[in-house]
């Protein structure tokens, strides 16, 4: 079920190429990131003028198509990115079934995670320059007040918050693009899995302490989290830290950090009075809108650089990984598509209902299908000609898997069960296992910890006890 070499297509005697593999509208080229729960990849479709797309397939790993939970959570976080229509949101197109698997398509957008990018400054023993942490931390501010405000076709609030706001899911593109990802744990008026009350969803690190504490939450706490990625781009670590969720959630909850001018010396002091008033532990004293955390956040660029545009983020993302570039590029080249695409598209899972109407799908298998009319607006930002983030190991996946915390138990989810063998082709080789780093002055173990789900009340049982 994955991309195979094949070095005796016709028109390629000298060199081998890879022959795409197609599910349902898209024909998937090189697998770009694995998780405990699906696989990334990158994929080529076509729209109604027989254009060629690339967008990012995220396929559902075998064990978890029986989970119906699972699957409805997926089929929520569709549903709220498909009617975002916003520059710095990643557009969602479809949750679909074809050939008995499950899978979401994604607008692709080529360039690396904040997550990775943190990682490269980490090495160099740098952080991010002032100007490009104040850029990425409004345009993040942009896409959450467009969730935050986003109505439904009846003019409904949709009451979005997206409770995962992290590095991981924060996008830089080489052309200096920024967009917020992954609304699979995204609560709001169109989701149909609800959260019991004291279980709390997210990344620990980033989450607010109202979040930490299992309380009702508002689009103030995606403020607070947004505030926690903008103090990691100033100083390289997270605000909050510690050994063991347990006491992470009690530094959250807390919200006690180090100043951020005593990390790294020189930061401007109205930038770090903007992060200060994001990461407030009440809320009454935090930004009431991301709105109002985005202007001030445009307002200092405009002081500190006038004239900053994304083009200089975009230099910046693309002289730190001009090797990485180099490579992909090379890589795409090697891929042809199948002789005789199929017409089977597969079933879209996102069905209407009183509070949503699906998009239609622009896409197709075929690059010569005319089936679909589409305005020209929909094909007009350049970002739907890119692709999702590539990380440096593959075994890292950009929605990162959720963990089940019950009775202060970790629970993982089962081993990935390796496609079947179909015929004619090979096993693909196993994942390759991640490499112990040279320890940084960050815990590794905690910055890479998955998105989590917690029973508060069974983990203070346990302590109790």
């Amino acid at each position: 079920m994955y991309p195979l070499c094949d070095a005796n297509l016709a028109g390629y005697p000298e060199r081998a190429v890879r022959r795409a593999q197609q599910l349902g509208r898209y024909h998937l080229l090189d697998r770009i990131a694995f998780g405990g729960m699906a696989e990334i990849y990158r994929a080529k479709t076509f729209d109604a003028t027989g254009q060629p797309h690339l967008v990012a397939v995220k396929r559902v790993l075998a064990h978890l198509a029986e989970d119906d939970d699972f699957i409805q959570m997926l089929v929520d976080e569709a549903k709220i990115a498909s009617v975002l229509r916003h520059a710095n949101i990643a557009r969602v197109y479809e949750f679909a079934r074809a050939h008995g698997e499950y899978f979401i398509a994604m607008e692709h957008v080529d360039g690396k995670d904040m997550r990775t990018v943190l990682e490269r400054c980490r090495t160099k023993k740098k952080p991010i320059p002032a100007e490009h942490a104040a850029y990425i931390g409004a345009e993040v501010g942009a896409a959450l007040h467009a969730a935050h405000s986003a109505v439904d076709s009846r003019n409904r609030p949709l009451r979005i918050i997206h409770r995962d706001v992290s590095p991981s899911n924060i996008i830089c593109s080489y052309s200096g693009e920024v967009k917020l990802c992954d609304f699979g744990i995204a609560k709001a008026t169109l989701s149909r899995v609800t959260t019991k009350t004291g279980v709390i969803k997210g990344k620990v690190k980033y989450m607010s302490p109202e979040q930490a504490l299992g309380r009702k939450l508002d689009h103030r706490s995606d403020v607070f989290s947004l505030g926690s990625c903008l103090y990691e781009m100033l100083t390289r670590i997270p605000p909050f830290t510690a050994t063991n969720e347990m006491d992470l959630l009690i530094k959250v909850r807390d919200a006690k950090y180090r100043p951020v001018s005593e990390l790294t010396p020189g930061i401007p002091p109205e930038l770090e009075a903007i992060a200060d008033r994001c990461l407030t532990r009440s809320r009454a004293n935090r930004y009431q809108t991301a709105a109002e955390a985005e202007r001030d956040l445009r307002a200092f660029l405009r002081k500190f650089m006038p004239n900053y545009s994304r083009s200089h983020l975009g230099r910046f993302i693309r002289k730190s990984f001009a090797q990485e570039i180099e490579r992909e590029l090379r890589m795409l080249e090697e891929y042809v598509l199948t002789d005789e695409p199929s017409d089977d598209i597969g079933e879209n899972l996102m069905g209407a209902d009183d509070n949503f109407e699906p998009p239609e799908v622009p896409f197709h298998p075929k690059p010569t299908s005319v089936s679909i009319a589409l305005p020209q607006s929909d094909f007009s930002s350049a970002s739907n000609f890119t692709t999702m983030p590539k990380v440096e190991r593959e075994e890292d996946i950009h929605a990162q898997s959720t963990v089940i915390l019950e009775g202060g138990r970790k629970r993982q989810a089962p081993p990935s069960v390796p496609p079947p063998r179909t015929r004619g082709r090979t096993q693909p080789p196993p994942v390759p296992q991640p490499r112990g780093p040279t320890r940084p002055i960050y815990d590794e173990d905690l910055h890479s910890a998955p998105t989590m789900i917690i029973d508060i009340g069974r983990m203070r049982s346990r302590n109790r006890g």
